[in-house]
């Protein structure tokens, strides 16, 4: 028996060390895109990250940070706690495969009958088939190489769980109590870290129900003391008060004695469970008493006020509940909306099939597969209204020993049979090995049923992803009750035969006649044969014939006759990134019952065909490790991945000096507070959140939070005036109308002042800057017809027009309909836009090619760019497209003067100067060939840089490599070269220098294409 508990151990601590070597060796070196970086920040100043905070996580995050001095990249070294954990997770998975299997086998007739060398076989198979699934699946990998809190909460999840079964061997024990205290503190310690540390515990309240159901009734203490701590999930700002309340009455009773001894032994149990719930979660304390020190990062201002008006301490002010709003409204993520998740649960906002098989961004099932397989999700192009196509550019098939794996778009698109065949693949095994399972021990069987039930079905329930098809129910419900009175007021018009459609019914609808004529279009760029042609455009006549459809025209022709167009009813966004992190915990149950399945097998053979036990058991475990690291280590190795923070060095080196520079979300934001707050890069430039900016917090620490930025409000103004909040749609400083007579009245004032001659340069600049603002403004409102002024807008003008000391830049990154116009006085430099105060000279698409050009060659950094060191999957490549754009518009740019010389005689001069140039743009299309050699426009726009400088033979040749560089599967990119070969091969194959003065006409083409 002791043998056999070394041999557990020794077995899952192999599984546990080989996961630890492999993501050591794969841990990213330093911060990565998301989240990653605004840990890290927050925890190396020991800040408050994005709502509820982290706080367990950021304290160990900076324990890692002093405990690690010898390496030398400190993100790396949070880096190391997911490394760690994860690699402890595995092999707690193991162990738990081990122990469930061995346990279900011991009450088994049959099992008896084998050796106990076939039964350590057979475990030993069931603890590496589940450990290696895990360590090298998809999203367990990605997760454990990187700065992020799932690593740690999947740990403390899989120990909930595993003493669960620990507890069902000591039940009867003493030591059975002890287990359950210890699993109640560790889940709500970890909720410091993720609230996913909660989800099993209910299984385990489950497992309490059905293992002894004869003390259901004396548990009654435990049951509601249970429910009651349970808040922290569906009532968090509850939970404190209810804590406490929980600890008060289970204390009086404990005197009281009310109850007979088996129920007073609950009550103390429940006691237990209440105080070590309390001090497990007492690591949120950190929150509002570090927020209290106004660190840098310091999301949702969180603290208690527990101040008078002097700033002197009132601990009485504790028991006043207003002063518990700010740090109630972060544990319990009001910054996200205010609808519960529960309650948000019950309408889908996405389509059944899209939530539970295949679908890029958010399908449960499609994560499945992509766990082990190579058979990765791929994407969509969204055309409009909710319409989209399985277009090849988001599909790239994956290579894995030079074979191409085709994504599951490609392969299925919305074929619902095709998914279900696979969803029922994984999960009619899964199903199946349950069954196995409850047949020899129901409760054993129910137990893993519920914990998978709860990380799969519960999760997808509950989580609810969007996925761009369906519109949100309130938008849902607001558009219906619109459409239902603007058909009546037709109807009264005498406008009759017309139904409030479904929009859901109509977004899918519009779906399917945009994605025939996606489709339509692409056999007519590909030539496709006759007979495709027209039965594609059957397609689209059939698809136009839909009920739904018919009577949205018959809306459409209704309001035309009124002069009106109707609202298209709008989905809400399509997931913004892979979101299968969330479903990591119904992954790792689905490694550990597939471990047991394939143990169920081995011990199958064992039974009847003992030859073929030993090979079988040795496939299946090389077959669990080969496969999943084959399939998945390409994209997991990020060893050599500088590239985030690459990214946030280059965008603060656009900056000048002292500039506030306009971000738009996560990618653009986070990496660069890791690059201030960590690397401590050019911490004089104040990055400004679009997203945060509509929030009244926010803009509060601008006022106090170096470097302190001015505003024309001050705190009392950012919240009654700036901020839109629920109750204040009526102020008028929130309407465009508002503002635009502001503007209006203000112009002509600021015209005169601007000219004054007497003004100094400091109240001249001002002026100038405010007409400007105001004059763009007033553009920016033709061009969109805006009604709502967006808190974000209010910041943006109101900065431009306060801060002249400092620069104002937009990052590449922000859409222009977030400049407020300011765009038609901007110059593009690098990675952001500079506005050329008091410069009323429109600059739109206007680029610092001088400067743009000394940061891309002197300043930025592009390590692991295009020199194989690091893998640069689909989605970074996406975010690092603002590079190409550079690259081209200083192509472009060249070319313009490129042209123009070549309207003057091709002197020897001349030529010097179009050579001059068109080396200068090549050297730079060639850093981006180098960087994505599969991207087209590189190869494309030194051909067009070539033609323009009538350089036939080296344009033929950019062609020529786009042809072979670019994959088969970008059908545009192809057809974009192929169509640059005959206008270059028209061009004449070298170009004779004339004298100075001879006319050029027969050499002066522009070599416009």
């Amino acid at each position: 028996m002791k043998s056999d508990k070394i041999i557990k151990h020794l077995v899952a601590g192999f599984t546990g060390l080989v996961a630890f070597v492999t993501y050591f060796i794969t841990v990213a070196p330093t911060v990565s895109f998301w989240d990653c970086g605004e840990f890290i920040a927050a925890a190396n100043i020991l800040g408050i990250p994005h709502p509820p905070g982290t706080p367990f996580f950021v304290m160990l995050a900076r324990a890692f940070i002093v405990a690690l001095p010898m390496v030398e990249e400190i993100a790396k070294r949070v880096n190391y706690i997911s490394v760690i954990s994860s690699a402890a997770t595995v092999y707690v998975t193991a162990l738990f495969a081990w122990d469930f299997l061995a346990k279900v086998l011991s009450k088994d007739a049959l099992a008896a009958k084998i050796s106990s060398k076939a039964r350590t076989l057979v475990l030993s198979t069931t603890a590496l088939v589940a450990g290696f699934l895990l360590a090298f699946s998809d999203t367990f990998w990605f997760n454990a190489v990187e700065a992020e809190v799932y690593g740690f909460a999947m740990l403390i999840l899989m120990l909930v769980s595993y003493f669960g079964l620990v507890w069902l061997n000591h039940r009867n024990s003493p030591q059975g109590d002890r287990i359950l205290v210890f699993i109640c503190y560790i889940a709500f310690l970890g909720v410091g870290s993720h609230l996913y540390t909660m989800l099993t515990i209910p299984a385990v309240f489950v497992l309490l129900l059905i293992a002894e159901p004869k003390k259901i009734m004396s548990r009654f203490p435990v049951w509601i003391t249970g429910v009651l701590l349970c808040s922290v999930i569906y009532y968090v700002s509850g939970f404190l008060i209810l804590g406490l309340g929980c600890i008060a009455v289970l204390a009086v009773l404990m005197f009281a004695k009310p109850f007979n001894a088996d129920v007073m032994k609950s009550i103390r149990l429940s006691l237990a469970f209440a105080i070590v719930a309390l001090v497990g979660y007492s690591s949120h304390l950190y929150i509002p008493i570090r927020s209290e020190l106004n660190p840098a990062i310091d999301e949702n201002d969180p603290e208690i006020n527990i101040r008078d008006d002097e700033g002197n301490l009132q601990l009485k002010n504790l028991f006043v509940e207003e002063n518990w709003k700010a740090f109630n409204d972060f544990i319990g993520r009001k910054q996200y909306g205010s609808e519960s998740m529960i309650s948000r649960a019950f309408y889908r906002r996405g389509q059944i099939a899209h939530q539970f098989m295949s679908f890029p961004h958010m399908g449960f099932g499609g994560y499945q597969i992509a766990q082990y397989l190579p058979y990765k999700v791929g994407g969509v192009t969204f055309l409009a209204n909710g319409a989209y196509a399985f277009d090849a550019y988001e599909n790239v098939p994956t290579e894995r020993l030079g074979i191409q794996f085709p994504t599951q778009m490609a392969m299925m698109g919305d074929s619902i049979l095709a998914q279900l065949a696979w969803f029922i693949l994984f999960n009619g095994t899964l199903i199946f090995v349950c069954v196995l399972v409850t047949r020899r021990s129901r409760t054993l069987g129910i137990y893993l049923s519920v914990l998978y039930g709860l990380c799969s079905l519960g999760l997808i329930f509950y989580i609810n992803f969007a996925d761009g098809t369906r519109m949100e129910n309130r938008e849902r419900e607001y558009w219906v009750n619109a459409m239902t009175r603007n058909i009546s007021d037709l109807r009264n018009a005498g406008i009759t035969g017309l139904t409030v459609p479904d929009p859901n019914a109509l977004i899918q609808a519009n779906h399917e006649i945009e994605n025939a004529k996606f489709e339509l279009e692409r056999h007519y760029y590909a030539k496709s044969p006759e007979s495709v042609f027209r039965a594609a455009e059957q397609k689209v006549r059939k698809a136009e014939e839909n009920p739904v459809w018919q009577n949205w025209k018959k809306i459409e022709a209704a309001y035309a006759r009124m002069g009106q167009v109707p609202p298209f009813p709008q989905p809400v966004h399509l997931e913004v990134r892979e979101r299968d992190y969330f479903y990591t915990p119904g992954y790792i149950f689905m490694s550990m019952i597939l471990g047991i399945g394939a143990g169920f097998l081995v011990l199958l053979l064992a039974l009847n065909s003992s030859v073929l036990m030993i090979p079988v058991a040795a496939l299946l475990m090389l077959v669990s490790f080969f496969v999943p690291f084959a399939s998945n280590f390409e994209d997991h190795d990020r060893s050599g991945l500088w590239v985030p923070w690459d990214y946030a060095y280059n965008i603060l080196q656009s900056c000048r000096p002292n500039a506030i520079l306009f971000t738009n979300g996560d990618n653009d934001t986070f990496p660069l507070w890791f690059a201030q707050e960590v690397a401590g890069i050019r911490k004089d430039v104040r990055v400004v959140n679009l997203s945060l900016g509509n929030t009244d917090w926010y803009i509060k620490q601008m006022l106090t939070q170096e470097p302190v930025l001015e505003l024309s409000y001050d705190k009392a103004g950012i919240e009654r005036d700036m901020v839109i909040q629920d109750g204040s749609d009526q102020n008028p400083n929130h309407l465009v109308s508002t503002w635009v007579t502001k503007a209006k009245n203000a112009m002509p004032i600021l015209e005169r002042l601007a000219a004054n001659p007497e003004l100094d340069s400091a109240k001249s600049l001002k002026y100038k800057v405010m007409l400007q603002v105001y004059t763009a403004f007033l553009e920016w409102q033709e061009r969109t017809r805006s009604v709502m002024m967006m808190t974000q807008s209010k910041l943006v003008l109101d900065l431009a027009m306060n801060n002249l000391d400092r620069p104002i830049h937009f990052s590449t990154t922000v859409g222009v309909s977030n400049f407020m116009g300011l765009e038609k006085y901007s110059i593009q430099e690098g990675m952001i836009y500079n506005f050329m105060k008091g410069d009323f000279k429109d600059r739109r698409n206007e680029f610092d090619l001088a400067r743009t050009a000394y940061l891309l060659d002197d300043v930025f950094q592009f390590r692991g760019l295009g020199d194989g060191t690091a893998y640069i999957n689909a989605e970074t490549e996406r975010l690092l497209s603002g590079y190409i754009s550079l690259y081209l518009q200083i192509a472009f740019t060249l070319r313009e003067q490129i042209v123009e010389l070549r309207k003057q005689p091709y002197t020897a001069d001349v030529k010097r100067q179009v050579e001059e140039k068109t080396v200068f743009a090549v050297h730079f299309l060639e850093l981006g060939m180098k960087q994505f050699p599969l991207e087209w426009r590189n190869y494309w726009a030194a051909a067009f840089i070539y033609e323009a400088a009538g350089e036939k033979a080296r344009a033929m040749e950019a062609v020529e490599r786009g042809l072979k560089s670019v994959p088969d599967y970008d059908t545009q990119g192809k057809g974009r070269l192929m169509a640059m070969v005959q206008p270059i091969s028209a061009l004449p194959d070298s170009l004779p220098v004339v004298e100075s003065g001879a006319p050029a006409d027969s050499l002066s083409s522009s070599g416009n294409l």
